[in-house]
């Protein structure tokens, strides 16, 4: 029976309470130390001087008082209900600690301490006890093995973790999963000027994991863009659904991640240094594209783009006009915005009037705009009030270079002034280090203008900046439902796996793509030499044949492939001889079911679909160059399925070689609709389907635009 598949969007549950997390009005520090360079020391003191406006109480039985603060022996003697417990106290007590602040009516803690799954099965055992008991009592735990949590909110001063000081405020938020690159990154950050809404170091997530905390940031009015370092995202399906609401929601906000165990070597210094293993790089960039999060290389490329958006003004366009002292940087900067898919405006002719009316002769009014090498604030407030009144220019780069007669700081309230007054985005790029230290200084602290020391780092943030504000813009289209027999398919998966046949042979799997609508080559099974031919005239010249048995899985290697066969008696021939090498090469006893007579199909471009289930996303499909060339060029695109209808489109054009697809020195263009369709219904087929392992679909043969595709070879691997 027909029925349509039962594609569903990523939904999530509501998002939990972590506002006491981030918001308590009272603090118990458990573990509270008098002895300095401790970390129970760091934790109170930074709480105490930090300015912290809550409620603190520390927690030491053999201390009367902590910096003057008054100390309890335990939870239970503060006769009140802290909002958050944070725990420093050697990990073998932790346990009993969470207990007793369950008891008590706590529902948030901080577990600072150390000594859990990153040391071992011992520690890997405590760990697992007290997120059994987060989950039994519905508490929200952070950590174990963490810095702690910072809210830089004027009305909390909150600084519950060991770093150094509470980080300026700002409009950033920031989680990582490593609580030492955490310290860095703050010290990193304050020597640019920027600064953090709420700050977030989550260690080992026994409960409390990234997708929890970007839904609280993105729930925080002053957090404007998330930053995120993570070692392994533990559940990529989940962590999609969150990522896309948050950057395609109502209230969108970028993403900017760094995710560490590119290479081999990586991924093991990962799993030693917090418990966790990295997963494949090039799901992890699929997952990223599909969420609209950017992924970063380096922690420069991470501040570069912060920087940018925390200005909350997105660009209409790509179309960039850049101002500059200078024709070298002006060619840089040209030649970035090229490489990073920006497009350098064409001015009005108005616009041009203008400049040519207010720049010396010797300058250039096209873009990039050179106001020349002796050029005074004056110059450069003419040249920017004129490109940012184009109604081409979507965004704005402008360059300083120190010359003798450069008043960078003048200058620099120009371009402050200017952003202030203009809807467009506007980025400075102050070259140099000292020269310029004093405009740097007033942009990014008295005006907040994104700024940059080289034009390649400016053209690469400006570039994200302006993709993100297409993806904001962009029309996010649904699930597909296909008419299909799943529960024929079903039936097959079932009878395939209790006869010990997991992995399917070509037959079985094109029957069942067969049931989802896939377009496939006209076959028949043929058990003999005499229905062989009968199919062969029945299905039309030229005919392929294949073996077909339930242990015969690589036909070609046993002799068990013949193509172009013409007329009855070469099919009789081929059959004759192909079952006499498959048993010569396989035993005499090889199971044989007959031979697959297909259509010999005309030439068309292979393309190769495949599924692959990841334990920590899911079902991810691919598409790439089929045929040989799969292995050779390993030019292939991922996406997690289920698969929106413009993201099937997505992939295929991510594939490098899409110019041989598109067409190519004469050639008509394939039909990428087509390929396209396969994507989605193979999409519908994994996910109704989860026992489905691997899949193969190789090749999927393309003909030109409105001729269709058909799949001419499938291979299905079921979990069992």
């Amino acid at each position: 029976m027909s029925a349509a598949s039962s594609l569903a969007s990523l939904k999530l549950p509501p998002a939990r309470d972590l506002r006491p997390l981030f918001f308590p009005k009272s603090i118990a520090v458990v573990g509270a130390s008098r002895k300095v360079g401790s970390v129970g020391h760091a934790v109170i003191r930074n709480l105490i001087y930090g300015h912290y406006t809550g409620v603190i109480y520390p927690i030491n039985p053999q201390a009367k008082g902590i910096l003057g603060v008054p100390c309890f022996p335990d939870l239970k003697a503060i006769n009140e209900i802290p909002d958050l417990v944070v725990v420093v106290v050697p990990s073998q007590h932790v346990e009993r600690v969470v207990v007793q602040a369950a008891e008590l009516g706590t529902k948030h803690l901080v577990v600072i301490s150390a000594g859990f799954k990153e040391v071992g099965e011992e520690g890997a055992a405590r760990e697992a006890r007290i997120r059994d008991i987060a989950r039994e009592r519905g508490l929200a735990i952070l950590g174990p093995n963490c810095l702690g949590v910072i809210n830089t909110d004027p009305d909390v001063q909150m600084n519950a973790s060991f770093g150094r000081d509470i980080p300026p405020h700002g409009c950033l938020g920031l989680i990582s999963q490593s609580g030492a690159l955490c310290a860095a990154l703050l010290d990193y950050a304050k020597g640019r000027g920027m600064g953090f809404s709420q700050f977030v170091s989550f260690g080992n997530k026994c409960d409390i994991d990234e997708v929890d905390l970007i839904r609280a940031l993105a729930a925080d009015e002053k957090t404007q863009a998330i930053m995120m370092y993570v070692e392994e995202i533990s559940d990529g399906q989940r962590f999609l659904a969150a990522a896309h609401d948050i950057t395609h929601g109502a209230n969108p906000k970028p993403i900017l991640v760094i995710k560490s165990g590119r290479t081999a070597e990586g991924a093991a210094a990962a799993a030693s240094h917090t418990g966790s293993l990295a997963g494949s790089d090039e799901l992890y960039n699929a997952l990223m594209t599909q969420a609209g999060a950017f992924r970063v290389e380096t922690v420069a490329q991470l501040f570069d783009l912060a920087e940018v958006f925390t200005d909350p003004c997105l660009p209409a366009g790509r179309k960039t006009a850049i101002v500059t002292n200078a024709g070298g940087p002006g060619i840089m900067a040209t030649d970035a915005a090229i490489r990073h898919g920006l497009e350098l405006a064409k001015f009005r002719d108005y616009t041009k009037k203008s400049l040519q009316f207010q720049m010396p002769t010797v300058g250039s009014i096209k873009n990039p705009v050179d106001v020349i090498g002796d050029a005074r604030s004056d110059r450069y407030r003419a040249a920017l009030d004129a490109v940012t009144a184009d109604e081409t220019v979507d965004q704005v780069l402008v360059i300083v270079t120190p010359q003798t007669m450069t008043d960078v700081v003048e200058i620099s309230e120009v371009i402050g002034g200017t952003r202030e007054f203009c809807n467009k985005p506007i980025a400075a790029c102050l070259m140099g280090l000292e020269d310029v230290s004093a405009g740097v200084e007033i942009l990014q602290k008295k005006y907040h203008v994104p700024t940059f020391a080289f034009p390649e780092n400016a053209m690469r943030a400006l570039a994200a900046k302006s993709r993100f504000g297409e993806w904001v813009r962009s029309k996010i289209r649904g699930y597909r439902q296909f008419d299909a027999d799943k529960g024929a398919v079903d039936k097959l998966f079932q009878e395939e796996v209790a006869a010990g046949r997991p992995q399917l042979i070509e037959i079985r799997a094109l029957e069942a793509l067969k049931a989802y609508g896939f377009p496939t080559v006209p076959y028949k099974l043929a058990p003999t030499a005499d229905e062989a031919v009968a199919a062969a005239d029945e299905i039309g010249y030229p005919v392929v044949m294949k073996i077909v048995g339930p242990k015969i899985l690589h036909k070609t290697d046993v002799g068990g492939v013949k193509l172009d066969l013409r007329d009855g008696p070469a099919v009789r021939a081929a059959y004759e001889t192909m079952v006499e090498s498959v048993r010569s090469r396989l035993g005499k006893d090889v199971e044989i079911w007959g031979v697959l007579i297909q259509k010999m199909m005309e030439q068309g471009k292979e393309v190769i679909l495949g599924v692959t289930r990841d334990k920590r996303f899911g079902p991810v499909l691919m598409v790439g160059l089929g045929g040989i060339y799969t292995e050779i060029l390993k030019d292939v695109s991922f996406r997690l399925a289920p698969l929106r209808e413009n993201e099937a489109e997505e992939m295929i054009r991510e594939i490098r070689s899409i110019k041989l697809l598109q067409g190519a020195r004469g050639e008509p263009p394939s039909d990428l609709g087509a390929v396209a369709e396969c994507l989605l219904r193979l999409s519908a087929f994994v996910t109704d389907h989860p026992n489905i392992h691997e899949l193969d679909i190789n090749p999927l043969l393309v003909y030109a635009r409105g001729k269709g595709a058909v799949v001419a070879d499938a291979r299905i691997i079921l979990s069992t």
